[in-house]
């Protein structure tokens, strides 16, 4: 099995302080990540509702011509 840029024997040869810095590090990125996401959680449209901040043209994207 392949992960994170390590196979099985070769995480298990690294010495325990590099295991332990690795795995820190992990959950350090994975907590940054989880930050950014709440970020772009605060352009839903009912965030947007409760703030105040509602659009008032419809995106073009979302315009139909009939």
């Amino acid at each position: 099995m392949y992960y994170m840029g390590f196979t099985h024997t070769e995480a298990m040869s690294l010495p325990i302080w590099q295991r332990t810095w690795f795995i820190e590090r992990v959950i350090k990125e994975m907590k940054d990540a989880h930050g950014e996401s709440r970020a772009a959680h605060a352009n839903d449209a009912q965030t947007r509702a409760l703030m105040g901040k509602s659009r008032t043209a419809v995106p073009a994207k979302l315009r139909r011509f009939t």
